[in-house]
């Protein structure tokens, strides 16, 4: 059985990175667009990156930021993932693509709305995609549309504790990606992310 992964994403302070160093996720997002409410700026990212414990892979996420600007904030956090969350095509893919580090590895985001969304994220020349229902809209979508996924995926979109075992049972996701999922009045919420990640564990078992 291969092992779900796991991404908490929306950090935006110090107790949000000792939360994560304490249970561990593969993945930590830091939102990197100013235009939405857990926009981290970039001297606050490079503070929270250092204190972030070195086994789990930072993701910086962005929504139709000039090439040039990702590339310069994927350098210099030393990022592990560029996240497009936006209306990014072919295109602006190969632009980045040229240059960041090749280590850098480039996900795209997709909305789930038909068959076409399903056969665009296939195709995509990006390195991950991820499935959501909205552009972090915090609400599921029916799964039943991406059950015929060829390829590996992150999914997103109002997973929680209470139906994230149900999604990773039904899908097989190779990563789940949550956020508001384990929050408590927008702020991250300990015991959630326990809870969160210790059910998807336990089901790798």
């Amino acid at each position: 059985m291969s092992v779900t992964k796991i991404k908490i994403c929306g950090l935006r302070s110090e107790e949000d990175i000792r939360i994560v160093n304490r249970f561990q996720p593969d993945y930590a997002g830091f939102i990197c667009c100013s235009r939405f409410r857990r926009y981290v700026p970039s001297d606050t990212l490079e503070k929270l990156s250092k204190l972030l414990h070195p086994g789990i892979r930072k993701v910086g996420v962005f929504v139709d930021q000039p090439v040039e600007q990702i590339a310069q904030i994927a350098r210099r956090q030393q990022l592990d993932i560029v996240q497009l969350h936006g209306c990014e095509d072919e295109r602006y893919i190969s632009e980045l693509r040229q240059l960041i580090p090749s280590e850098i590895r480039i996900m795209k985001a997709f909305q789930i709305h038909s068959a076409k969304d399903i056969c665009q994220a296939e195709a995509s020349t990006a390195d991950d995609v991820l499935l959501d229902g909205g552009q972090g809209s915090g609400q599921t979508f029916d799964w039943r549309k991406i059950e015929s996924m060829n390829r590996p995926f992150f999914l997103a979109g109002g997973l929680n504790p209470e139906n994230v075992e149900e999604a990773v049972r039904l899908l097989h996701p190779y990563a789940v990606d949550v956020s508001s999922g384990v929050e408590t009045d927008g702020h991250k919420d300990e015991e959630k992310v326990r809870q969160l990640i210790s059910r998807v564990r336990e089901m790798d078992v």
